[in-house]
């Protein structure tokens, strides 16, 4: 018994972690962004102040699809059927992720003037459905795979659990879980597509 409460404790933290933890990295990520900004005033390089310029230009769309892949991973920390938008959202932010990417190949093919960038962009937008679609269904296929493992693990605790109330802190932690599993979805996907 207390094994199961101290297993619900950690799943309510997780998505206030994801989300805290994202907030932090939102926030490092723009004071980075600003060092880099008035590093322009001491170094001067070409390079870098096109980058500078891009991420200016983009900030935006940066905190878009950190919010959206944040959302989609707070999605994914409940458990079924709490995790179906999850993969709508990762859905969603991978085609504003792969936007800034394409601006990102734009970039690299002027500073280096190499024709390769140039053809490769041309693909860019036949690719936004075709992600758009492996992302959905891969994450659904995700869900229902972990969805028919978990189905066995049933036992006599969980007869138990209607019978429980639910007050207004239980539902105010659902929605704190929520919005952390989501911006921690959102970085977790920044890492693996910046590798």
């Amino acid at each position: 018994m207390t094994e199961e409460n101290s297993e619900k404790r950690e799943r309510r933290q997780s998505p206030i972690r994801i989300v805290i933890h994202d907030l932090i990295s939102f926030i490092v990520f723009l004071i980075i962004l600003g060092f880099l900004n008035i590093s322009l005033d001491f170094f001067d390089s070409n390079i870098l102040s096109e980058v500078v310029k891009l991420l200016n230009n983009n900030i935006w769309l940066i905190f878009i699809f950190s919010v959206i892949f944040t959302i989609g991973e707070v999605f994914g920390s409940f458990r079924f059927p709490g995790n179906l938008p999850a993969p709508i959202f990762n859905a969603i932010g991978s085609i504003f992720l792969l936007n800034f990417l394409f601006k990102i190949f734009l970039l690299v093919g002027n500073l280096s003037e190499i024709n390769t960038f140039d053809n490769l962009t041309k693909i860019f937008p036949f690719l936004y459905p075709i992600i758009f679609l492996l992302v959905l269904l891969g994450g659904y296929i995700s869900i229902l795979s972990s969805v028919s493992c978990g189905c066995p693990k049933k036992n006599k605790t969980t007869k138990s659990t209607p019978k429980e109330e639910i007050s207004w802190d239980d539902v105010g932690n659902e929605f704190k879980e929520m919005l952390y599993e989501a911006f921690h979805s959102a970085r977790e996907s920044i890492k693996n597509n910046k590798k």
